[in-house]
């Protein structure tokens, strides 16, 4: 054999061997891991437009009160969790707001409660759900020492630990 013919030879004994390795290295199948971060979840949501008129009394008697009526969703997939409502700020002499909200599933309602610019829990024990349309009523109640006008509060409602 000459130089060339050893050259050549040589050059391609290495072409083949490299064809031969990257071919090898292939495969019908491959593989990929996949992470996946589930985050702690709880939310909240009020529906209806709540106006209320107190507007008649019997004789004798506090004015009659008035009520109306709405509905709410909660979502979480959190344990022991509660929903606690407050105003932004308390409601003039003689004028009261309560709220009762219907529980989801195994949860408690703590049932007709007085809204103040304090929070004050409305629903506890609350664990993995989604529900909705859940009820949430409200009952103004006004003494002969409101005076005759129209009241505007918001309502924050908040899902948090029990």
């Amino acid at each position: 054999m000459t130089t060339s013919n050893t050259k050549r030879f040589f050059t391609l004994s290495l072409l083949a061997l490299a064809l031969t390795t990257s071919a090898s290295a292939q495969s019908n199948k491959a593989s990929q891991q996949v992470s996946i971060n589930v985050a702690e979840i709880a939310v909240i949501s009020v529906q209806g437009n709540i106006n209320m008129t107190i507007a008649s009394a019997t004789a004798g008697q506090a004015p009659d009160a008035a009520t109306a009526t709405a509905t709410y969703a909660v979502t979480t997939n959190g344990k022991d969790k509660k929903i606690s409502a407050r105003l932004d700020r308390n409601m003039s002499r003689g004028l009261t707001l309560f709220a009762t909200m219907d529980a989801p599933s195994k949860a408690r309602s703590a049932g007709k409660v007085e809204l103040s610019n304090k929070s004050v829990d409305l629903v506890s024990r609350i664990s993995n759900v989604n529900e909705s349309g859940l009820a949430l009523t409200y009952e103004a109640v006004a003494t002969v020492d409101a005076t005759p006008d129209t009241y505007v509060r918001t309502i924050t409602y908040t899902i948090t630990n029990n």
